[in-house]
């Protein structure tokens, strides 16, 4: 079985087995805090897009949906 593998949206040369991301967010976030472009989801941590992105992803995000069904 192999672990899913995911791109850190901080670095793109980061590929990180799925179970590992959040650790590996909370990490890499604090190195590249000074580009200041980019927002954690308020309802899964792990999907982190552009500022000017969030309010189109949370109308989108699954991890809403579920929590408000």
């Amino acid at each position: 079985m192999l672990d899913e593998m995911l791109v850190c949206p901080y670095n793109e040369s980061h590929v990180i087995v799925r179970h590992r991301m959040p650790y590996h967010l909370v990490k890499c976030k604090k190195n590249h805090q000074e580009n200041g472009t980019l927002q954690a989801c308020p309802f899964n941590a792990m999907h982190v897009v552009r500022k000017v992105d969030i309010r189109q992803h949370i109308e989108s995000c699954p991890d809403y949906r579920r929590q408000h069904l």
